[in-house]
């Protein structure tokens, strides 16, 4: 009679207990990586009221139930979706380890992570997330002008001591379990340029023959003058040769012709040639032009003539100081060509910004140094001079460039398009070299000439301009990442992924954190063939781990548990009633 008074005490609170387990997984169903527990019991002991050792059967009389423990449900809870880039979630079995108070190391799967004041990644309870560092940062001392970028960019001058030089990382081998620290990012990144040393070109350089009307000046040794002063008459002739300069002139073509005093003075006459090739102009009247010194004549032939095609390339390049700065290729063809194939001269040039090219008004009061500036006084404006062999103009961009290197070039192919033979020289870019690759010879994998291939064009080259840090991500390999204005990114820390012999053994400090206990084992981290250390397990960005309650489980249970409390107090009521019974029985 007081063993079942007993059991009943003992059923109740035990099933208390199973309702206060279920209760608190109904109350975080939907904590941000909570793992639900199962409650367990067993059977206190027993009591045997007879029997032998050689009986079939027993008589044993229980003593109640009590709690055993908790099992932990290890299930992987529902994925949500999230806006921030360091809500992280793991793929498979892992924990991720944050760093308490007085550097205790706990383990949890909720991945909400920020970055706090001082640049350290925390979790929503200021734990700092364990991982092993790049080690890729160093204090750099910049030029000013870089220094006022990072002014304009983010709109505050940072000190010169806060801000720090990025070394380019491909990944980061994870250190070992006790090596980890809390991952601290800097608030200025500075990614410093890479010149430009190599490009490669693809493209046609089109052949096809052009014919167009061109003036061609004569030479002077070809032009005869005979003056007649005292009726101030000249007769001027010429005759025309067939050359690679002037090819296959023909009768008709016609011969402009200006005679020029000492004075400024000048008259224009014109002519034909004749089936000869020659020309003559008889009494052309030159009374209005000053005879006391001798004349300059000069004539030009204006006929049809191949017209040799001009090709150009215009690329972008990188200084090594990081400055945008343009590389040059004008090719022009040989003119008349081989019988088989095509030659093309080119020139290659390093332009690098100077200035913006300024016209000033034109004044017709002022007496302008033409030495020092061009007068366009049709035009309203003068010109600055510059020094062709040092600068380049570009009239409409309206900018002076500023020549650093200037090369030429020489590239021959045969009848078929492919290129047979290059002179192409190394270029100088700023004190960086660079090396321009436009196909393998004997072959059609770069620069082609023939009217018969389609090539596109195209250039592809490394270096880039510097970079200002713009935020920072995640990348797939569980690296954080630092992403820079030029669209660079550097690894600067890799996320460390804790594993553990029994998960079950951990023990639970709060809802989300725990901590390795003697049945848990240690943590370790997985190694690949090598022995590197890896994650184990695929860590997902902009992603949380919601909680893995099963909400109608949960009730289900908690319902179970309350009809065995009922139950439970119920054997306590009817003790109690069979207690009185046997008192009354007595009186």
């Amino acid at each position: 009679m007081n063993s079942s008074f007993y059991n009943g005490i003992s059923g109740v609170k035990t099933h208390q207990f199973g309702i206060d387990v279920w209760a608190d997984n109904i109350s975080n169903v939907n904590t941000i990586g909570f793992k639900s527990s199962t409650p367990e019991f067993s059977t206190i002991f027993s009591s045997t009221l007879s029997g032998n050792y050689f009986e079939g059967t027993t008589n044993n009389i229980g003593y109640g139930s009590k709690a055993q423990t908790t099992g932990l449900n290890m299930s992987r809870g529902n994925f949500q979706n999230s806006d921030n880039v360091f809500d992280l979630s793991l793929g498979n079995e892992g924990w991720f380890g944050v760093q308490g108070a007085k550097n205790a190391n706990f383990y949890t799967r909720a991945g909400s992570f920020s970055i706090d004041a001082n640049g350290n990644m925390v979790d929503a309870n200021g734990n700092y997330l364990l991982g092993t560092s790049a080690n890729n940062t160093s204090p750099t001392s910049l030029p000013q002008k870089v220094m006022d970028d990072f002014g304009l960019y983010y709109g505050t001058n940072p000190k010169a001591a806060e801000v720090f030089r990025v070394t380019p990382t491909q990944d980061i081998t994870l250190s070992g379990v006790d090596n980890q620290d809390k991952i601290t990012l800097p608030d200025y990144l500075y990614y410093p340029p890479t010149p430009t040393q190599n490009i490669r070109y693809k493209g046609n350089l089109d052949p096809k023959i052009t014919i167009g009307s061109v003036n061609i000046d004569l030479h002077e040794d070809d032009i005869t003058l005979n003056l007649d002063t005292s009726n101030a008459l000249a007769t001027i002739s010429g005759g025309i040769n067939n050359t690679t300069d002037l090819l296959n002139p023909k009768k008709g073509d016609l011969v402009n012709i200006l005679l020029r005093d000492s004075l400024g003075g000048a008259k224009s006459v014109s002519t034909y040639l004749d089936e000869n090739l020659l020309w003559s102009f008889n009494g052309a009247d030159i009374a209005d032009l000053n005879l006391s010194e001798p004349l300059n004549v000069s004539a030009s032939l204006y006929t049809d003539q191949e017209i040799a095609n001009i090709e150009k390339f215009t690329t972008s390049i990188i200084s090594p100081d990081g400055e945008k700065d343009t590389l040059s290729m004008i090719f022009t063809k040989q003119i008349p060509q081989p019988d088989s194939g095509n030659i093309w001269d080119g020139v290659i040039q390093v332009h690098s910004f100077y200035e913006n090219l300024e016209r000033l008004d034109y004044d017709s009061n002022i007496i302008y140094d033409p030495n020092k500036f061009t007068v366009f006084p049709e035009l309203g404006y003068v010109q600055r001079n510059y020094d062709p062999s040092r600068f380049f103009i570009n009239e409409s961009e309206k900018k002076v460039y500023e020549i650093i290197d200037n090369q030429t070039a020489q590239l021959r192919f045969g009848g078929a398009g492919q290129l047979v033979g290059a002179d192409m020289p190394t270029i100088n870019n700023s004190g960086a070299p660079i090396s321009i690759d436009i196909g393998n010879i004997n072959n059609f994998d770069g620069l082609v000439s023939s009217v018969n291939l389609n090539v596109s064009r195209s250039v592809s080259q490394d270096g880039h301009v510097a970079g200002l840090l713009k935020d920072y991500g995640m990348d797939e390999r569980g690296n954080v990442v630092a992403e820079f204005t030029n669209g660079k990114s550097v690894p600067m820390a890799k996320i460390a992924v804790y594993h553990f012999q029994n998960d079950q053994g951990l023990t639970r400090t709060t809802s989300t954190l725990f901590q390795a206990s003697s049945n848990s084992g240690n943590p370790i981290f997985y190694t690949d063939i090598n022995g590197n250390f890896i994650q184990g397990s695929p860590i997902f960005s902009n992603r949380l781990e919601g909680s893995n309650v099963n909400l109608g489980t949960a009730l289900t249970e908690l319902i179970v548990m309350q009809k065995a409390f009922d139950a439970s107090a119920k054997s306590i009521t009817t003790s109690d009633e069979m207690i009185k019974n046997a008192i009354q029985m007595k009186r």
